[in-house]
């Protein structure tokens, strides 16, 4: 009878993590007006991408956009440059 494998041992599928992509800062308030991120949806199937806006005084926008990891990757592939 073989044990199941712990779960840090199990392979991962789906995405996971964040990325912090771009942060704009007011230079006098030292506040961020805007942010940009991927991050991996809870479910782990797909990717969003955010982004939060408080560029308006008194506003503050956020846009989040789905795409699944394959899609992503293929998009990158491409449009992307080998830099290998």
């Amino acid at each position: 009878m073989s044990s199941p494998l712990s779960p840090l041992l199990s392979p991962i599928a789906g995405a996971q993590g964040a990325l912090q992509l771009l942060t704009e800062t007011d230079p006098a308030s030292a506040m961020i007006r805007r942010a940009v991120r991927l991050e991996a949806a809870p479910d782990g199937r797909s990717v969003l991408l955010v982004d939060t806006d408080s560029r308006r005084p008194g506003l503050q926008r956020e846009v989040r956009y789905e795409i699944t990891p394959a899609e992503l990757i293929a998009t990158i592939r491409a449009q992307g440059a080998d830099v290998s």
